[in-house]
């Protein structure tokens, strides 16, 4: 019975989901995910002056970073679907392959039937890498 190992690649704004039924067969891509929100710059995120707060001073008000809260989104989509692929037995293995601080990030959303399925994580942005490439790497640095 094939093994239905699905690796996650993924940084703050883009996210491929690749299947693998077994280390000798090809790495398949199954979803590509780009969250357009998340590649906006700082100067695109900021909001308008603060003006007063209640309190009567200028600038005390708490300020909510736009691209963080796009950014737990987008985990919270990836961490949905990753749990309706697990509850719906699509998949038995999962690997992440996630950017710093993203990585945390996906985790914090991550509930315990994903946890469980969970066989590596390692902290790191290979999202631009071609299909070729990606599958080259995955099997010889991480064995995947």
């Amino acid at each position: 019975m094939a093994q239905l190992h699905w690796i996650l690649v993924a940084n703050g704004a883009h996210a491929r989901l690749f299947e693998r039924r077994s280390f000798t067969e090809p790495l398949v891509e199954m979803t590509d995910w780009v969250d357009p929100a998340g590649r906006m710059s700082a100067r695109e995120t900021e909001r308008a002056p603060l003006g007063q707060s209640l309190a009567g001073r200028a600038g005390l008000a708490p300020r909510a970073d736009l691209k963080q809260l796009h950014r737990s989104a987008f985990a919270q989509d990836l961490a949905a679907h990753l749990r309706e692929a697990v509850l719906n037995q699509r998949m038995k293995q999962l690997a992440l392959i996630v950017s710093n601080p993203f990585m945390g990030e996906l985790l914090a959303h991550l509930d315990a039937s994903v946890l469980k399925v969970l066989c590596a994580q390692h902290v790191l942005d290979l999202t631009s890498l071609s299909l070729s490439d990606l599958d080259q790497r995955l099997r010889t640095d991480f064995r995947l």
